[in-house]
């Protein structure tokens, strides 16, 4: 259990005999294992047993049935006609001795917990002085002695937290690939054009972005800084400027915003012959209340990419394509960064981490997500470009056939944020490319997740049962996030456009990526159970969802297994039973105590850039020194 274990054990040590007033007592390994099998079995169910400090037998006979087990964070104890109980140190608030006779074995020990609660211990059996002045130092052990050193990577382990990083991030490229089909179409390298342009304007440092989506006729494709502009890219500079101006380049100019002309965007390398068209135009009067040919240089814009590289852009396996994409995955990455990093930050501090301590666990879920959804992100957009998407156009319009336009609308209407929503066939058409998206993003995210262990089994380090049953566990994992965040999209988006989208989609992936993962790898029972059993199985099954939704903690999911003990009662059972909603019944039940639990976290706010980037160096100075030291051993095993 380490350090602060053995000191608690001291501790103990120091008490216990004063404690037990004559009768036999044990610190730690001196507890007979017979009698510690009583005691666990009598009122100590489920405890670990590592945790173990000190046990004090109050059974004449020493059968170890009746007594007090302390722990590293409660106490479990039981008197004679007495039912089992048990409480947690850092639930005390306050601790009292009243009825004070001369002797202390006499006197009432009176706890009072956070939450109202009050505990009386007055069994004749043990002194209460030396146990009040020993729960006075455990209740406050933890907050003011425990320091850790460094981070277990066993703890980071946040399957919530990973699933939604891994949701935020798929959602990024989900949207990127719908907004991208269109770099397919006979004229894509123009939409690449605008896409490109965009991201390189965003990336600099400007306000930048693509409103051309709605289709209104002569409207701008893209804003930059509040400037309305149009992208033509096109093989020839005047080609560009002859499609500004109607009757193909002989009538008047088209783009207008508030009777003045919007600007022009050219491929780089088009910009001079571009310029000189434009000027032509003025003088030829095609351009409303314009006369001078210098005022093409505030029409015709510079775009920031050459027409051969918007073409590039738009082919599988390019430089600049492989670079565009790199940098949209960068955006996907940052978002599943800063999610994941966010969850496990809460849930580490929640469950007891020193603050430092759950900043590196961050920092690292965090590296390890957005990473996922980088590489993710790019080999998605290769695929995609690669005609990949274009296979599976028929399957995607079979599934939006069975949909049918109403199912096809609200799933459409909730990715596509900040626009107006589409009904009938125009969303049943866009629900198929999204579903297209979707396809290709999952298959890539769970290929990059089965990485490491394909690489593992061929290096024999784990079995082929255990390859099997990792894949499966992932597959679910990554398909409950994604079905949970399509779901919890469509209801955020109905609650809170945008913004309630983005929320919505994070919460149903993280409910349902760790739900249906979990659920993979259960074995339903096909035994005939009675009424009772059955209600506390459905108990069971929503506390466990609950318990992922809340993101408890082993401590809050105990403490709340207990509080529902209380309410448990053959009625309950029974109007359970009785319900026409029994899941229901069973939430209802569970959200007051849950709640009662979570209402005493911390509260955690938003790091500031400059603590997680030091974070971040620190995480990767100490993998660097680990590949350091370990590359050194086996240079010096192969020597």
């Amino acid at each position: 259990m380490g350090k602060y274990h053995e000191e608690k054990c001291e501790i103990m040590g120091r008490y216990l005999g004063n404690i037990a007033n004559g009768f036999a007592y044990h610190i730690k390994e001196d507890i007979p294992g017979k009698k510690i099998d009583h005691a666990v079995k009598r009122f100590a169910s489920g405890i670990d047993r590592a945790s173990i400090i000190g046990f004090f037998d109050t059974t004449v006979m020493g059968s170890g049935k009746n007594g007090y087990i302390f722990t590293d964070d409660k106490v479990y104890y039981v008197d004679t006609f007495e039912k089992p109980k048990k409480f947690w140190y850092d639930d005390i608030k306050t601790i009292k001795l009243s009825n004070i006779y001369k002797k202390d074995c006499d006197r009432v020990l009176e706890i009072t917990q956070y939450d109202g609660k009050k505990i009386t211990i007055s069994s004749h059996f043990l002194n209460k002085t030396p146990l009040k002045e020993f729960l006075e130092i455990m209740k406050d052990y933890d907050s003011s002695e425990i320091t850790r050193q460094s981070v277990e990577v066993e703890k980071i382990e946040n399957v919530g937290a990973q699933t939604g990083g891994l949701g935020v991030g798929a959602f990024k490229t989900v949207n990127s690939q719908y907004e991208e089909e269109k770099f397919h179409a006979r004229q894509g390298h123009g939409f690449t054009a605008e896409r490109a342009n965009t991201l390189y304007d965003n990336i600099t440092g400007r306000a930048a972005e693509i409103v051309g989506d709605d289709n209104a006729k002569n409207g701008a494709d893209r804003v930059v800084d509040g400037v309305y502009i149009q992208s033509k890219y096109c093989a020839t500079g005047s080609g560009c400027i002859n499609a500004c101006f109607e009757e193909g380049g002989n009538g008047t100019f088209r783009y207008m915003i508030d009777g003045k002309p919007m600007q022009i965007e050219v491929p780089s390398d088009k910009y001079e012959e571009a310029l000189k068209a434009m000027e032509e135009k003025i003088r030829r009067g095609q351009l409303k209340n314009i006369t001078n040919p210098e005022e093409a240089k505030n029409i015709v814009r510079k775009g920031h990419f050459t027409y051969a590289q918007a073409k590039n852009i738009a082919q599988a396996g390019t430089i600049e394509s492989l670079t565009y994409d790199a940098v949209n995955g960068i955006v996907s990455a940052a978002s599943a960064f800063g999610v994941t990093a966010m969850i496990t930050l809460a849930s580490s501090v929640w469950s007891g981490e020193d603050f430092e301590d759950a900043v590196k666990m961050a920092a690292y879920s965090g590296l390890k997500v957005g990473g996922t959804a980088f590489v993710t992100s790019i080999l998605a957009a290769q695929l995609s470009k690669a005609g990949l998407n274009s296979a599976l156009s028929s399957s995607s319009q079979a599934v939006v056939s069975m949909m049918g336009p109403r199912a096809s609308a609200v799933l459409i209407n909730a990715f596509r944020t900040g626009a107006k929503p589409i009904y009938g066939a125009a969303a049943m058409k866009s629900a198929a490319k999204l579903l297209r998206g979707n396809g290709i993003t999952a298959s890539v995210t769970f290929a990059v997740l089965s990485s490491v262990d394909i690489a593992n089994i061929f290096r024999k380090r784990i079995s082929g049962k255990q390859l099997f049953k990792n894949m499966a566990g992932t597959a679910a994992t990554v398909g409950g996030g994604t079905g949970g965040w399509i779901v919890g999209a469509a209801a955020g988006s109905t609650i809170l456009p945008g913004v309630g989208t983005v929320i919505g989609g994070v919460m149903g992936s993280l409910v349902g990526g760790t739900t249906v993962g979990k659920a993979a790898d259960t074995v339903v029972s096909t035994f005939i159970e009675d009424d009772a059993d059955k209600m506390a199985e459905i108990i069971q099954n929503v506390f466990t969802d609950m318990a992922s939704e809340y993101l408890l903690n082993s401590k809050e999911a105990e403490k709340s297994v207990d509080k529902l003990r209380d309410k448990l009662r053959g009625k309950t059972l029974k109007d359970m039973f009785a319900s026409s909603d029994r899941e229901q019944f069973a939430r209802d039940m569970l959200t007051p105590i849950i709640e009662e639990e979570t209402a005493k976290r911390e509260m955690i706010y938003n790091l500031s850039a400059e603590q997680m980037a030091n974070s971040i160096k620190t995480v990767l100075t100490e993998i660097s020194h680990t590949l350091t030291a370990y590359t050194e051993k086996e240079t010096g095993e192969l020597l």
